[in-house]
């Protein structure tokens, strides 16, 4: 008699397109198989990018359920690796419907939402997508009738907000670092979206997240990582930054973010669109079909929100004007310096200063528009400074993550454990100014140039600067309490890219200054104070003088006039290193290279133990070239055969080989 089979219960898959299949727990599907869930299909997950991107169309709903794959592969990974955790079924569902659930609040355009529109009409509401996403948990469970208990639920709350002081009952604090991760920002959210964002983007990026989860081990309640899996972590942060900078906040992205929410704001007064997102019923409908809902209103009180839309339609969108890069510590100064009141005044100064000729061109073109200069108002600009980092702000998450080695170490990673090729600066801000009207597009820029060359009215305007005298030997004198400070962003040295903290050295060769200098006394923090140092009259002059004397000569140092340093600001990058000529000048031994005419070289500069022989009184010619080969071209004034002269500009340079003399000669 045949055995009976029994039948398989049924299993529920779902095919993506990062993680291949993805198998759907009957838990899962309860939450899935929802009104609360299903309206994330209606949510595109990177927002206003996909009117740049037409491949960004990609939403909330298959991210969420992406998250919760890579919760439970974690979890289950060190439930099976390491059973002294004691991670129960429970912990496991637990950690997987919080990576189901924790995008459940995200609001219209995703961040455009909780980040600018919310903000904007309720400053003091001070509302987010993690607190929307409990809300609507729990409507989700009552409406559903799920059968789960009050604990259970309070624990998947506090795994999406990753705060473990939440629970009322003791936790394992270590599941806390699987979904949103506080300490570092390292969790399986990021694994998710930097792959599924880039991929849909058209430029995928692909982590070794199979590599990273079997790395993954729980040591002193933190979940630590593989020592040799260090750039993989690494790797993380960059790309994180990298989609940040080149996508998320792409200008013409964030042009229709502006124009979105300004459409929102005039909409708002008659359909009170903020005020639903404390009603989960309400807020179940609140979707990226906002905008053709109100788009399709009879209602003639729309009309002015309507038309931006349309402008959206018809491409007529905000016009970018000008960006710059602002350093993190500088931005709170740039914050103030740069604002829509300070460019339209600006503006209107730059369109006074113009000649005639100009002013009469730009009156005639806002007219064929029906436009005139007093119509350009502090509305039709826009300042927007986007705060872009590692995920930690200033701070490297790296500091925060923990290595172990197959010693049994456990501990941050050390200087010389991780690449030396990364940045010393985590954070910095964009600052882009946008425009609403086209037709304004050159004053606006007219204006906000200007304010590089402006003096700002009070010290408070400006990042402060201390001015610096400089003594004989490059060691700075500090300024006495009594020196007045001054203020300045008249130079273009503000606008200029900003600097590291640290003090680094110079990629020019090293000077005979640099030599007998302690090491670290030519950097000055820039936080402290900023010097600039004099360049000397007629160098070229001064060589070619010393060029012509013999060895046994001495030249005196040239005298250097005592300037007053120039002003500098926070964000401009340090004087360049200037040779101290008259030290290298005086020296016995003077250098000139055959092939740089007329640069100083330093004679240690090269292989170590690579020395040349004092000159001799009897020498062949054979013996000269091969000594001239060994010092690469550099050759002591006193062993110059031909002339005690240096080479001139238009002489013929010596062959650095007898074999080139010989072919030259031969030709």
């Amino acid at each position: 008699m045949d055995s009976e089979i029994e039948p398989t219960p049924h299993r529920r898959y779902i095919k993506d397109p990062v993680h291949d299949q993805i198998l759907i727990t009957p838990r899962m599907a309860q939450f899935i198989d929802s009104a609360p869930f299903q309206r994330l299909r209606k949510i595109k997950q990177l927002g206003t990018t996909y009117y740049v991107w037409a491949g960004a169309s990609h939403n909330r709903f298959e991210h969420c359920i992406g998250v919760a794959h890579l919760a439970r592969t974690m979890v289950t990974h060190l439930r099976d690796n390491q059973p002294v955790l004691n991670i129960t079924e429970r912990d496991i569902e637990c950690v997987t419907l919080a990576g189901l659930c924790h995008d459940l609040g995200h609001g219209p355009w995703s961040h455009v939402w909780d980040g600018m529109f919310i903000p904007a009409i309720l400053p003091d509401e001070h509302w987010t997508h993690e607190e929307g996403s409990e809300m609507m948990l729990d409507y989700l469970i009552k409406e559903q009738g799920i059968d789960i208990r009050t604990d259970d639920v309070t624990f998947i709350k506090a795994l999406i907000a990753g705060d473990p002081s939440r629970c009322k009952r003791k936790e394992k604090r270590f599941l806390f670092d699987i979904v949103a991760n506080k300490l570092n920002g390292f969790d399986v959210d990021k694994f998710d979206y930097i792959q599924r964002d880039s991929l849909a983007i058209g430029d995928p990026i692909k982590l070794q997240v199979t590599c990273l989860i079997e790395s993954a081990r729980v040591i002193q309640d933190q979940i630590c990582y593989a020592y040799k899996d260090l750039d993989k972590v690494v790797e993380v942060f960059q790309t994180r930054h990298k989609l940040h900078k080149n996508f998320y906040n792409h200008k013409t992205a964030k042009a229709i973010e502006y124009m979105i929410v300004d459409g929102l704001k005039l909409a708002e007064p008659f359909m009170h669109i903020a005020q639903r997102i404390r009603d989960p019923e309400e807020f179940l409908w609140l979707t990226d079909d906002l905008l053709p809902e109100i788009e399709r209103s009879k209602d003639p009180n729309l009309k002015p929100a309507q038309d931006i839309f349309k402008r959206i339609t018809n491409r007529k969108l905000y016009r970018f004007v000008d960006m710059k890069w602002v350093s993190w510590e500088d931005r709170d100064a740039y914050e103030q310096l740069v604002t829509e009141q300070r460019i339209l005044e600006c503006a209107r100064d730059a369109y006074y200063e113009l000649p005639k000729e100009q002013q009469d061109e730009m009156d005639e073109a806002w007219k064929e528009a029906g436009l005139t200069l007093d119509d350009l108002t502090i509305n039709d600009i826009k300042v927007e400074q986007s705060m872009l980092h590692y995920g930690m702000k200033e701070e490297n998450p790296l500091d925060y993550v923990k290595f172990y080695s197959k010693t049994g170490r456990c501990h941050n990673a050390l200087d010389g454990e991780s690449s030396t090729l990364r940045p010393f600066v985590f954070a910095e801000v964009l600052l882009r100014v946008f425009t609403k009207k086209e037709e304004f597009h050159g004053i606006i820029q007219a204006g906000y140039h200007r304010i590089q060359r402006d003096t700002p009215h009070s010290p408070g305007d400006a990042p402060e600067t201390v001015a610096v005298k400089v003594a004989e030997g490059g060691q700075p004198i500090p300024v006495s309490d009594h020196t007045p400070r001054s203020t300045t962003i008249g130079s273009k040295a503000l606008m200029s890219p900003p600097v590291t903290e640290r003090g680094l050295p110079d990629d020019s060769p090293p000077t005979s200054q640099d030599l007998t200098e302690p090491s670290g006394s030519r950097s000055i923090s820039r936080h402290e104070s900023t010097r600039s140092i004099s360049t000397i009259p007629d160098a070229e002059h001064s060589l070619a003088t010393a060029a012509t004397l013999d060895s046994t000569s001495t030249v005196p140092s040239p005298e250097i006039p005592n300037k007053s340093p120039k002003l500098s600001t926070p964000g401009a990058p340090a004087s360049p290193h200037v040779p101290a000529l008259g030290k290298l000048l005086s020296t016995k031994s003077s250098w000139i290279s055959t092939v740089n005419r007329f640069t100083a070289v330093d004679p240690g500069h090269g292989s170590p133990g690579q020395t040349t022989k004092p000159a001799s009184k009897k020498r062949d010619r054979s013996k000269v070239d091969a000594e001239d080969k060994l010092v690469t071209g550099t050759i002591p004034i006193s062993r110059r055969t031909r002339s005690s002269a240096a080479t001139l500009p238009g002489d013929r340079e010596i062959s650095p080989s007898p074999i080139a003399r010989k072919q030259a000669r031969l030709g």
